[in-house]
């Protein structure tokens, strides 16, 4: 029974630490404007860095991946709530525009939804 016990503490512990890594390395990035138009890069190498984007509602947004990488799961993006599937060449810039109409919290991800980020839109 002791055994069982201690493998249970040691599991947890390991879950534990593994969600303080996975929420250490959500970033978030503010958009840089140039005339009135919110801009954002992305660099996806192995996750989307940063994979967390807060913008302005009703100013157009621009967001610039850069794929460093040609793995299955990374060779598109999606952003389902504005219909938006894109494809990520590697070692290329592919550019995505959308305008927020509302506020809220919109997930983009990968076709096997391992690259996750989300779009905040206040």
């Amino acid at each position: 029974m002791q055994i069982i016990g201690i493998i249970l503490i040691i599991i947890v512990i390991i879950l534990y630490l593994l969600w303080l890594w996975y929420t250490k390395n959500q970033s978030a990035a503010s958009a840089k404007v140039e005339k009135d138009v919110q801009i954002f890069n992305i660099l996806v190498k192995g996750v989307y860095s940063p994979n967390i984007i807060k913008a302005k509602k009703n100013k157009l947004i621009r967001i610039n991946f850069v794929s460093q990488e040609s793995t299955d799961c990374s060779r598109f993006v999606n952003f389902p709530d504005f219909k938006i599937r894109k494809e990520l060449p590697e070692g290329e810039k592919t550019t995505i525009e959308i305008m927020p109409e509302k506020s809220g919290v919109f997930p983009f991800n990968c076709d096997m939804n391992m690259y996750t980020g989300k779009l905040i839109i206040e």
